[in-house]
């Protein structure tokens, strides 16, 4: 049981505080859909925030995982904001190893090698490559969408690797992409075009691309690292604050559960009082009698 806002729509205005039951048990599709959806809608809010747009800016600041929590109650999944937030925690952990696992299996598509998609896999198949047991794709295809709105940058650099790295598509990333200043890209000079008649040119070509796709596929590790430890850092202070307010209303409960037994022991004291009076009252009157006889 806990001690929340009710309902939101598009945002917390209008709130109500209400008491909430949280619901518990393992989570379905449907109720990972919503929390997925709240936690886009969650990100555009808050770059609407850090931009200004919409007169987002003025408002003032709310906890993550509530918000969160509010737009999931208010559609139907009842789950706390320490649910959302282990849940979510847990989802991309199996994002990030199915994703990374794709992109390799595109990226070294022409090896030796045969790589099975994740989901032509059996179960055990999956255990043998250190991959989540049952993730859908269902699932995985709405993590996408969330995780491109974020870093289209890194979006674009895993197409380029499903691809192969080369032609246009290569371009294109490196103008999207930032690299370290200490990493040089090799140029790739007219006369070493691929249509070249040299066999020592086409292999420097090809040697180039590869160097290329190395290259971008490292900045886009980069930038997926730099993603996720700002988002672990987040997710501990919002775990801090989460447990702060729970042991909040852990003190409240008890203070008025205090407050009950002190009034229910005032309460018997008055009783008690109250007979041991009506007693003395009684026990005189009998006294009284035979003097008023005679």
């Amino acid at each position: 049981m806990d001690l929340s806002k009710g309902n939101i729509e598009g945002g917390t205005d209008n709130i109500v505080p209400m008491m909430r039951d949280h619901r518990k048990g393992n989570w379905t599709l449907q109720e990972t859909m919503v929390l997925i959806e709240a936690k886009k809608m969650d990100d555009e809010r808050r770059m609407k925030r850090l931009w200004g747009d919409g007169g987002e800016r003025g408002k003032p600041t709310e906890p993550r995982w509530k918000w969160v929590e509010d737009y999931c109650w208010n559609s139907g999944c009842l789950r706390s904001q320490s649910q959302c937030n282990d849940k979510w925690d847990n989802l991309m952990r199996d994002f990030k190893r199915v994703r990374e696992y794709e992109i390799r299996r595109l990226a070294e598509k022409d090896e030796e090698k045969k790589y099975y998609s994740y989901w032509g896999m059996e179960k055990n198949q999956r255990k043998e490559n250190n991959l989540p047991p049952n993730m859908l794709s269902q699932t995985y295809d709405a993590l996408v969408e969330v995780v491109e709105r974020k870093c289209p940058t890194a979006a674009a650099a895993a197409a380029v690797m499903s691809g192969g790295g080369g032609g246009a598509g290569g371009s294109s990333a490196l103008m999207l992409l930032t690299f370290p200043s200490s990493q040089t890209l090799p140029s790739v000079d007219s006369d070493t075009s691929e249509y070249s008649d040299s066999p020592a040119k086409r292999k420097k070509t090809r040697s180039t691309l590869e160097e290329v796709s190395c290259a971008i596929s490292k900045s886009a590790t980069m930038i997926a690292e730099a993603i996720q430890a700002c988002e672990e850092r987040e997710e501990k202070r919002h775990k801090k604050v989460v447990s702060l307010h729970e042991t909040r209303l852990r003190i409240e409960e008890s203070k008025v559960e205090t407050n009950r037994q002190s009034i229910n022991g005032l309460v018997d004291a008055i009783n008690k009082l109250a007979n041991s009076i009506l007693a003395l009252a009684a026990n005189s009157h009998h006294k009284n009698q035979p003097n008023t006889s005679k």
